[in-house]
């Protein structure tokens, strides 16, 4: 069957090439009419190098040893024209290669989390990162006192989470202002010694 015509036009101007054409036939265009193609190429002439080497057109027919046909001595680029044949033809495969849209049911409630500007982990890590300040011994003591206001008894583990401070600071200061308990009742708790106490 016939697919194709070549039109050869003739430049205006003899140092200009030649302006080849390439129309599909509408009986080819047919075959897959689910599939659109640009109908209309432009075929540009391009150049070759000095010194390649040509490329030679052998044929085949029923097992027979190939017989030359002739040589490649130009080649052409085939590039379709810009038309709305075209932008229909690329319109069709950009659609076909974009997976289609489907609404999937949700059987369980779907969390909204709001926008937070500083994460749990980030505050962890400036905390890592600037470490507890060393108090003096008097700031040290007035956050004791202020603490032992609100409860009589403390665990060192909840003195060091108020005080911010090292348990070999700590010891050393509930020494001298308080007493550690070994009855049963508040075993393994710091109180402040009778003079310190005010309730």
């Amino acid at each position: 069957m016939e697919v194709a015509t070549i039109r050869i036009q003739k430049p205006a101007i003899s140092s200009e090439p030649f302006k080849v054409s390439l129309y599909l036939t509408p009986a080819l265009m047919e075959l897959e009419p689910d599939s659109p193609i640009a109908s209309e190429h432009e075929l540009k002439l391009c150049k070759t190098a000095e010194g390649t080497n040509l490329t030679g057109i052998f044929s085949t027919l029923d097992n027979e040893e190939p017989s030359m046909e002739g040589w490649i001595t130009h080649k052409m680029q085939c590039l379709p024209v810009y038309n709305t044949q075209y932008l229909k033809m690329k319109e069709h495969y950009l659609r076909s290669a974009k997976p289609p849209r489907r609404v999937k049911p949700l059987n369980h409630i779907v969390k909204n989390y709001k926008p937070v500007s500083s994460h749990a982990h980030n505050k962890d890590d400036c905390k890592r990162k600037d470490g507890p300040k060393m108090l003096s011994k008097d700031n040290i003591m007035d956050l004791l006192f202020q603490a032992f206001e609100k409860h009589q008894y403390y665990t060192l583990k909840d003195l060091q989470f108020i005080t911010k401070q090292s348990l070999f600071v700590l010891k050393a200061i509930l020494k001298d202002i308080g007493d550690y308990n070994k009855d049963p009742a508040h075993k393994k708790m710091w109180e402040l010694k009778e003079e310190y106490r005010h309730y």
